[in-house]
């Protein structure tokens, strides 16, 4: 049944006791590198607490005052997680080793008074959703009396977890668990010498878990009090010595396994919950569905299939839809929203394909207000910017493109003996175009017959034809060049010309996404810049669904449909639950089961 960790176990050269464990090398909270996000325990990374985590840290870096101002639920949350045994608060019969994971007992032992506790820096947080750690026994000493489990921050340290009211523990002498009693129950194996003890938490149902060697041994308490709790860990009789893992190395048992499962258990659970007691019209029901469903289409201006749903609605159940991207179902004018929708479409169509001087022509053509203040000139503002974008990848495409011909036109890149071989030489200097190297004719060796580095002869009548090939590659390669610079100075023009279009327009959003497009000039290779992100093509769609919502916006119509009101209100429900503590919600995530991030 035992199970040693992944690691051997090693002796410490510079404290004599206790013994230093593979877990021994730094504190959990000082993973995280400057500059970056907390590491967390990798089963956390499956619960909303990474989230949590990362939205804190985001705002507290905010490179933007507005979005430091902005109010935020993680603000207030302490999100710390025990990371060290706290070496003030613990007994006195307790010596923390020097990376403050390791335990020894150093009292007498004699009796019960002689037990000694300590207690984690950082209380377990509810918004883990399920918390563990696990607890190696490195010597069980004299007897072994040594107990895992977790306390609140009042309980006595001359006691062993479990003893006393708000403190729980599994011991492992005699594998019996303690709850506010000094009386056990029969719960578990006992543990020794090479065992690994895990204890975890499930805030989800209020309940506690252990395990032994990677094996779940099983719920031990239910019903735990809603109250801070620490881990804590009692030693006994001499000679104990522990260490533990708070998630800084890899855990013997498999707990992003059990997260899963338990995220799998809610979800079943949630699909079998009765919705209350109100009493559900189911006709109307299905008509406020499927009319939810149509004005998602209809706000995306998908005309056929929005065409197709009303129509199969119509067939399958005689009711009829109305083409309306509000969810009221309220007759509206059907050939002037189809119209709205085949205006925004074609304009989305252009922006999707990259066409910025078609999608700014369309949008001029069908929404003439653009071109007034407010919300009309924002959206041509952000369609003129994004043209510039395209016209930077459209020139470091054509770079990379003669990059790669360029080397694969290199003789030096095949067979030595391979006609390629008299091609000419092209180097590309620190400008970034594309030049001859004719000095490679005109050298010594070139005069000789030879190939440069190869030494293999050419005869006169080889030397003539290479000479019109080398004439021909000169002409391609001039033209690339001029066709290089002609993008270089088209971007050059329209670049001026949009800073003077906005040049007494100060408003912050306006300049920083002007520097932002126009710092791509600064390197030679946009796609390696820090604003490389804007050269993805994933911006075009996130600029068509941003334009989409501005121009009903525009048209005083709501910029957002009534489907993705409801997402964004279950959203921010299940957030604000995890901002407190619900379990339930820091198990399960709305994106997640919507699978956002792979739409």
């Amino acid at each position: 049944m035992h199970m040693a960790f992944h690691s051997p176990i090693s002796r410490s050269s510079s404290i004599p006791t206790p013994v230093s464990s593979p877990l021994s090398r730094r504190p959990f909270n000082d993973l995280a590198i400057p500059g970056s996000p907390p590491a967390c325990p990798s089963y956390l990374h499956h619960t909303r607490y990474a989230d949590l985590v990362s939205d804190q840290y985001n705002k507290r870096n905010a490179a933007s005052d507005k979005a430091k101002a902005a109010a935020s639920f993680t603000d207030s949350l302490d999100l710390r997680l025990p990371s060290a045994w706290n070496p003030s608060d613990k007994s006195r019969h307790i010596e923390i080793g020097r990376n403050g994971l390791d335990l020894t007992y150093k009292g007498p032992g004699k009796t019960e008074s002689h037990a000694a506790s300590v207690r984690s820096n950082f209380p377990m947080r509810r918004q883990c959703g399920i918390y563990y750690f696990e607890m190696q026994v490195l010597s069980k000493g004299e007897d072994g009396f040594i107990g895992i489990g977790f306390c609140s921050p009042e309980n006595e340290l001359d006691r062993l977890p479990g003893w006393d009211q708000n403190s729980w523990g599994y011991h492992g002498d005699d594998g019996h668990s303690f709850e506010g009693s000094g009386t056990g129950k029969t719960f578990g194996p006992c543990f020794t010498t090479g065992d690994t003890v895990g204890c975890g938490i499930n805030m989800a149902d209020n309940s506690a878990f252990y395990t032994k060697n990677g094996t779940m041994l099983g719920t031990a308490f239910r019903n735990i009090s809603n109250i801070p709790l620490y881990p804590c860990i009692g030693l006994r009789t001499p000679g104990e010595q522990v260490t533990v893992n708070f998630g800084q190395a890899p855990f013997v048992f498999d707990i992003d396994q059990y997260v899963k499962d338990q995220k799998t258990t809610l979800w079943r659970q949630i699909g079998h919950r009765p919705l209350g007691s109100k009493k559900i019209n189911g006709e109307n029901d299905r008509m406020a569905l499927d009319q939810l469903v149509l004005s998602y289409l209809v706000y995306q201006g998908y005309t056929n299939t929005a065409k197709a749903v009303i129509q199969n609605t119509r067939y399958v159940n005689g009711r009829e839809l109305a083409l309306s991207h509000e969810n009221n179902g309220d007759a509206t004018d059907p050939q002037a929203e189809e119209k709205d929708m085949y205006e925004r479409q074609n304009i989305r169509v252009a922006i999707a394909n990259g066409d910025f001087d078609r999608a700014i022509e369309l949008t001029l053509k069908y929404f003439p207000q653009a071109t007034s203040e407010g919300i009309g000139r924002d959206v041509l503002f952000q369609l003129k910017c994004h043209k510039f974008v395209e016209m930077m990848r459209d020139y470091s495409d054509h770079e990379q493109h003669l990059h790669s011909k360029d080397n694969n036109d290199d003789p030096m890149s095949g067979d030595s003996s391979s006609d390629d071989n008299d091609d000419k030489l092209e180097s590309r200097p620190p400008g970034g175009s594309y030049t001859s190297t004719s000095s490679v004719t005109s050298s010594p060796m070139a005069s000789e017959g030879r190939l440069p580095d190869t030494g293999v002869k050419r005869d006169t009548e080889s030397s003539d034809s290479c000479h019109y090939m080398d004439v021909d590659d000169d002409d391609e390669n001039d033209a690339d060049s001029n066709e290089t610079t002609a993008k270089m100075q088209r971007i050059m023009a329209y670049g001026q010309r949009l800073q003077n279009e906005y040049r007494h327009d100060d408003r912050p959003m306006v300049r920083d996404k002007l520097l932002e497009i126009f710092s791509l000039l600064a390197y030679p290779d946009p796609y390696t810049s820090p604003t490389a992100h804007i050269l993805d093509v994933s911006e075009r769609h996130t600029l068509a669904s941003d334009l989409n919502s501005a121009l009903l916006a525009l048209q005083n119509r709501p910029s957002m449909p009534p489907l993705e009101r409801v997402y964004r209100q279950a959203v921010v429900a299940s957030e604000e639950l995890a901002g407190v503590g619900n379990g339930e919600s820091l198990l399960l995530s709305v994106n997640e089961l919507c699978n956002v991030e792979n739409a």
